[in-house]
């Protein structure tokens, strides 16, 4: 039996969604379809439920699993950058919902051939859709010094940037990476060991982002979202780690500013004490959701978002 992504913030997620009602909801992120599930759960029968992902192993886990609802759901292979493109020859009834659960989920990372945990022995992937070109192994063994430490430090933040791109380039000067555990064992050699365990995750992190071009894909993908909401609707964005929060903070930041739309709550949502405690993953989660209240007819006021670095510049190395 496949082991399926147990969904952070199931419940506070669907809520806020179902705050918005009408008769379509969209699924940005639908991975095995944890959250899907239960909208389609609570939703009538003549709600439609559409489900977007870029995976395809994990999409073919949610469609057996949603097998049961017949034609009330749609799953779509692509990335949401692409939201309305895709879902625009089903011509679906006004968008009342829209779900961002960011990240990798469960099936990814605990799949050594994915490449995605320093953690397994795989082979240096970590990308969401296959049939995509770059993967972790390109980026690692063909990347200028200069472009690694601009991407060790702006999408992993971590202090040794610098003296990792350097040994990183020496070293496949004679040997390249192919490897997760290569590249861990590696990365341990050259760090002290205390900063080992949390310098990895950002590696990792710094990789996978860069592969996926995740975060410039959410920027694009959360504004065409908020186009296609009907008046009233909701989107809501559950993120893992500062640099996503950072992109949906501002965005519903200059909608609120703008009186386009409304926040659901004063502060993001975080996981309960339970939560955190049954489901590891749940501990960095945050949940934001934005109201609706108005069309954006002036695309200039989202130049401050879309103009916006996707990290604060800052040079965070240490004594290297």
């Amino acid at each position: 039996m496949i082991a399926v992504h147990i969904p952070v913030l199931l419940k506070e997620a669907i809520e806020g969604l179902l705050e918005g009602e009408g008769k379509a909801f969209i699924d940005c992120t639908v991975g095995t379809a944890g959250h899907l599930l239960e909208l389609l759960s609570q939703t009538k029968d003549d709600v439609m439920v559409i489900g977007i992902d870029k995976d395809n192993k994990s999409l073919e886990v949610a469609r057996e699993r949603l097998k049961d609802f017949g034609d009330r759901v749609t799953l779509l292979f692509g990335g949401f950058e692409d939201i309305d493109t895709l879902i625009e020859p089903l011509k679906p009834p006004p968008i009342a919902g829209i779900l961002f659960d960011l990240g990798m989920s469960s099936f990814q990372l605990n799949n050594p051939q994915r490449g995605f945990s320093y953690r397994e022995n795989g082979p240096l992937d970590m990308r969401f859709n296959s049939a995509q070109s770059l993967s972790a192994k390109e980026l690692i063994n063909e990347s200028s010094q200069e472009n690694l430490l601009q991407l060790l430090r702006k999408f992993g933040e971590d202090k040794w940037s610098r003296r990792l791109s350097r040994v990183i380039v020496e070293r496949r000067g004679t040997e390249a990476f192919e490897t997760t555990v290569e590249l861990s064992n590696f990365v341990r050699r050259n760090i002290p060991r205390r900063a080992a365990h949390k310098t990895l995750a950002r590696v990792f992190q710094a990789l996978r982002i860069t592969v996926n071009n995740e975060l410039e894909n959410l920027k694009t993908g959360l504004v065409k979202a908020f186009n296609l909401l009907k008046i009233d609707g909701r989107i809501a964005v559950i993120s893992y780690h500062s640099l996503e929060d950072r992109i949906v903070k501002n965005f519903f930041r200059i909608l609120k500013e703008a009186e386009l739309a409304v926040t659901g709550h004063q502060r993001c949502i975080r996981p309960s004490k339970d939560e955190r405690m049954s489901n590891r993953r749940s501990r960095s989660a945050r949940l934001r959701v934005i109201n609706k209240r108005a069309e954006l007819t002036n695309q200039m006021i989202l130049n401050e978002y879309t103009e916006l670095e996707t990290v604060h510049e800052s040079d965070t190395e240490g004594n290297e």
